[in-house]
């Protein structure tokens, strides 16, 4: 019987291995693996009847030790779109902002506010998020973690986190990741609190104690003005926390969309580790804030002790300009040692140009097929906007179909859209859909979606949303 390294390569893909290189240099790679592997199947033919299957092992074994070789020296280099998204990501790299590892000083990453005001109750850490005061009423937001392991989560402990000094309602411990609780407590004051008053907590119930967490106001204030000071400082396109460093390589923008491509690379023992844990990186507009999605992280490439991610974010409306701050952070990371991950700010970013064309319509011919009168559309490369009137309701999703100038349809998002279920070529990524009341009494309603597939737009005739539809290029 015969056994061709080729056939053991078909098996690996029909296993569902992936085969296929990520980028120009994994190409590379595997084009000179290929031609080793093709080399080895020809010696194995001619010397077959003598010892086959030992000759065979021996280059599979020869081509294996220089492919994993390759492999293990490959560090990322410069990204295009076109890898991702194919000729269709070329509009995105012709507008798109570059940056290389060594152009920029790596900034220490900051702690967000939860991480400045901590504390610990018996057993108990804590993490303060929130605390508000006014004439009569205090507010806090509080997490909650075991302080060594064998203790009970909060929740399944018979304790309860009250303020010291004041009676006080909380809400049930809820559970966070991280082996953390997540509590919302609320007290009446009896008069206002001076600026520099101090605000207490503990515990409540059986074995409780009498120890007590105490944070001053105006020290919080100082806090947070540290930090927003601190904040303004970080334009830079790379930082480092203990374990890693996330370093910034391409950055595209629409009106609504934001695409950023990051490198995270770790720099401890425990970074290479845990590299594997898909970070939770929050990419916002810091200039214009606006309602919107944040795109799950999606691995593009791996290189020794390095993984690259598409990050991004779709606002509800288009309000992103030349000029805006873009912002990175981590809504939360665990490090060595931490019973429980910490949000941090990365870096800001200042936004240079957009990728341009957009074409806007008004106007539509139709009536609409929902609660929605749509008025308003504008459509680009990365994805489209459309605003309107009528009640937004919940578990609903607007119909949207693109109609090219060859006739044919494609529908990017339906009325039962979920992410991940794909439609079409240009089938929506993610999306963004809202509303809010206005003074006199119209609610006002905003879609916002990101295409899977770039688009090219002048091939694009109308754009249908709820049966209203909107002529384009005409």
């Amino acid at each position: 019987m015969e056994n061709r390294i080729s056939d053991l390569l078909d098996c690996l893909e029909d296993a569902g291995q992936d085969l296929k290189p990520r980028s120009g240099n994994a190409a590379r790679v595997r084009a000179k693996t290929f031609a080793k592997l093709h080399e080895a199947e020809n010696v194995v033919s001619v010397r077959r009847r003598a010892r086959p299957w030992a000759a065979l092992i021996a280059a599979a074994a020869a081509v294996m030790l220089l492919c994993g070789s390759a492999f293990a020296a490959w560090k990322l280099g410069a990204f295009r779109f076109t890898q991702e998204f194919g000729p269709a990501g070329e509009v995105l790299d012709a507008h798109a902002q570059t940056y290389e590892p060594e152009d920029s000083t790596a900034v220490p990453a900051s702690f967000g506010y939860a991480s400045w005001v901590k504390g610990q109750l018996g057993d108990y850490n804590l993490t303060l998020l929130r605390l508000e005061a006014d004439n009569s009423s205090l507010r806090a937001t509080v997490d909650v973690s075991a302080a060594r392991e064998g203790v009970p989560a909060l929740r399944d402990s018979g304790l309860r986190l009250v303020f010291a000094d004041y009676e006080t309602f909380s809400t049930l411990p809820r559970e966070m990741e991280g082996y953390q609780d997540r509590v919302e407590l609320s007290a009446a004051l009896p008069e206002r609190l001076e600026p520099d008053a101090e605000v207490a907590f503990a515990l409540s119930g059986p074995g409780s104690g009498t120890q007590r967490v105490s944070f001053r106001l105006d020290a919080l204030d100082q806090a947070w003005q540290e930090m927003v000071n601190a904040e303004r400082q970080h334009f830079a396109s790379s930082a480092e926390t203990k374990d890693y460093r996330f370093s910034l390589r391409s950055l595209t923008a629409s009106p609504t969309t934001v695409y950023g491509v990051l490198d995270v690379e770790a720099l401890s023992e425990y970074g290479r580790t845990h590299l594997d844990q898909v970070p939770e990186i929050a990419v916002t507009n810091h200039t214009h804030p606006v309602s919107g999605s944040i795109l799950d992280p999606r691995l593009l490439e791996e290189g020794e002790g390095q993984r690259r991610y598409l990050v991004g974010f779709v606002g509800q409306r288009p309000l992103n300009e030349a000029g805006d701050a873009i912002r990175f952070e981590l809504l939360q990371l665990f490090e060595e040692g931490d019973m429980s991950g910490h949000p941090y700010y990365l870096f800001d970013v200042k936004l240079e140009n957009l990728v341009p064309d957009a074409v806007t319509a008004t106007e539509p011919q139709g009536s609409p097929e929902g609660s929605i009168s749509w008025g308003f559309l504008s459509v680009d490369a990365m994805g489209l906007s459309v605003e309107g009137s009528g009640k937004v309701l919940d578990g609903s999703s607007p119909k949207v179909e693109l109609v090219f100038r060859d006739g044919t349809r494609e529908t990017v998002v339906d009325n039962t859209w979920k992410h991940g279920t794909p439609r079409s070529a240009h089938d929506a990524m993610l999306r963004s859909y809202g509303g809010e009341g206005r003074e006199d009494g119209v609610d006002l309603a905003h879609l916002s979606l990101v295409f899977s597939t770039p688009l090219d737009v002048s091939q694009l005739a109308a754009v249908v949303v709820d049966g209203q539809s909107f002529s384009v290029n005409p």
